[in-house]
């Protein structure tokens, strides 16, 4: 966890509180990813994400939702949060996402020029959104039909109350996941990351 919020500390501008790192982590660990320096243990980028039920209408969709997304400044213009951003995607459509959404600020022309370029649509600008007092734009990713899968077992279940988990695997709890090599919809290449 202190991986975590010591790369969304350093990095963004909006200041979260422990219990918000929590309820991402804990709920939904399997939608974590990290992001590593091949020649150490340090941990590059992060992004955190979540995967639920959503009112949108008349229809409950399978809402994904990127809640945080940290590269360090010194690795920025790499490609290692589009790498991120599709690594996250590629996991929550598997698990039956039918769309994503977002939020970023209006004048990150960087984040928006990401997102844009996956396919991410602007829905609405949301006014004085962050505690900065800046803009926000709510962007949304519709998944195609042809790419939505069944909904994964467990998503429409509450997470167990006593489980604090840290987002790693069960198979290896002494290692952070890495961005790995599966080849998935929404990646023109492996997702497989190095640093020169």
């Amino acid at each position: 966890m202190s991986t975590l919020v010591s790369l969304i500390e350093k990095e963004l501008s909006e200041p979260y509180i422990v219990y918000t790192y929590r309820y991402f982590v804990n709920q939904w660990p399997s939608l974590c990813f990290f992001a590593f320096h091949p020649s150490s243990t340090d941990a590059v980028g992060v992004i955190v994400c979540k995967l639920d039920r959503h009112l949108k209408g008349a229809l409950r969709l399978m809402r994904g939702y990127i809640a945080m997304i940290s590269v360090k400044h010194c690795f920025r213009g790499q490609g290692i949060a589009k790498k991120l951003v599709k690594r996250a995607l590629h996991e929550m459509v598997e698990k039956g996402a039918q769309e994503v959404v977002l939020e970023t600020e209006a004048d990150n022309t960087a984040a928006l020029g990401l997102y844009e370029s996956l396919g991410f649509v602007r829905e609405k600008r949301l006014h004085r959104f962050y505690l900065n007092g800046k803009d926000s734009f709510r962007l949304v990713l519709p998944v195609p039909k042809s790419m939505q899968r069944p909904i994964a077992p467990g998503i429409d279940s509450p997470p167990p109350t006593d489980l604090v988990q840290p987002p790693f695997p069960p198979s290896s709890p002494s290692a952070p996941p890495t961005i790995n090599n599966e080849q998935h919809p929404f990646a023109d290449t492996p997702t497989t990351h190095s640093i020169p």
